[in-house]
């Protein structure tokens, strides 16, 4: 059996993701009381005043290099979620923690600290966790984008990021990070978190994502399909869900999808072709492989909006391991969708460009 290999900054994240986790609760002079934790009513200035010392003591110890006090900090801060019902507590409670690690999510700070900062995040709802992720979204290590991306995506989905105000600041900083990131595990992790969202623009923003990352594909011929393969597939579902709701604006993001889909599979044609078909490395199979996934979602994507949008019944699909037919396919499609009703131009359907729009 061949195991893909795990990236070291992905090790440094699982490390620091159980850094801490377990144990009991720790009881002391920097402990809440049950009266704040409970609250019936917002805290008062006193009370507030115990919550910031709180914060403040284990967001030391976060910062302190020390696993022992760095896992003792990290997990008194997490426990207060879990310890209380109060929403008069965890509003302010929240407030707090944000206030105290945002100024953290910099590149000075130690690696440890920020990791520690994004993993505690997943606790953070609203507009707090919104001002976590337009800190740390370009932190330099991937391990910090990795958490943040899993936090908003996980807070969208357990209904902890309604407000759509705070959904549309997600948006513009996923899809920016959609087009600049390079780790895929964390591209994953974006695409999982732009997809929960419901926005009527998120549509647009996923796809011209997908479309600004065929020149990535194309200047880095190894890079695994595997995230915009998942992305492609979840606006695929989306699209076909969404047909009925409105005909006019899903067609037109249909024929975008559809575009998308050949560039990709024009691009992985394109790379077969050049190829040494001898070369029997694993390595190199694995990519052959995941090339071959990601040219056949393609073409079932094509074949889908052929059928649905444009009536026609569209040619066999090319066996997606062989380069040569998927050469023949790409020139078909090519032909078919510069035809009505898709009307795509030469520079629209090529891989040259940067974003051809």
């Amino acid at each position: 059996m061949r195991f893909s290999r795990c990236p070291l900054w992905l090790l440094t994240a699982c490390f620091g993701a159980v850094l801490g986790l377990g144990g009991q609760p720790v009881l002391g002079q920097d402990s809440l009381t049950p009266t704040i934790l409970q609250a019936s009513a917002p805290l008062t200035s006193q009370e507030k005043a115990t919550v910031d010392a709180f914060v403040d003591a284990q967001v030391q110890k976060l910062q302190s290099q020390d696993p022992q006090q760095v896992a003792e900090g990290r997990a008194r801060l997490v426990e207060q979620f879990s310890l209380s019902t109060s929403s008069d507590f965890l509003e302010y409670y929240g407030q707090a923690i944000t206030n105290r690690v945002v100024p953290l999510l910099v590149p000075d700070q130690a690696l440890m600290t920020r990791l520690n900062v994004a993993i505690i995040s997943a606790k953070l709802t609203g507009d707090n966790l919104i001002l976590v992720l337009e800190a740390g979204a370009d932190d330099p290590s991937p391990a910090v984008r990795y958490w943040i991306a899993k936090a908003v995506g996980g807070a969208i989905r357990e209904g902890h990021l309604k407000d759509k105000q705070a959904q549309r600041k997600a948006l513009d900083v996923l899809a920016k990070r959609l087009k600049l990131e390079e780790a895929s595990l964390v591209l994953e992790q974006v695409m999982l978190a732009m997809a929960e969202i419901e926005l009527p623009e998120a549509l647009r923003k996923v796809l011209e994502g997908l479309n600004s990352r065929v020149t990535f594909h194309k200047q880095n011929p190894t890079a695994h399909f595997k995230p915009v393969r998942g992305g492609m597939e979840q606006l695929w579902s989306k699209l076909i869900e969404l047909r009925s709701d409105s005909k006019n604006r899903v067609d037109k993001e249909q024929f975008e999808l559809a575009r998308i889909a050949f560039r990709y599979y024009a691009l992985i044609a394109d790379q077969l072709d050049e190829e040494d078909p001898n070369n029997d490395d694993e390595e190199d199979e694995e990519v052959r492989e995941d090339k071959s996934w990601m040219a056949s979602i393609c073409g079932r994507v094509m074949d889908d909006v052929a059928k649905e949008v444009a009536k026609l019944t569209p040619p066999q699909l090319a066996d997606t391991k062989i380069a040569a037919e998927l050469r023949v396919s790409a020139d078909r499609w090519r032909e078919m969708l510069k035809e009505p009703p898709f009307n795509f131009t030469d520079d629209q359907l090529s891989v040259e460009q940067a974003d051809a729009d």
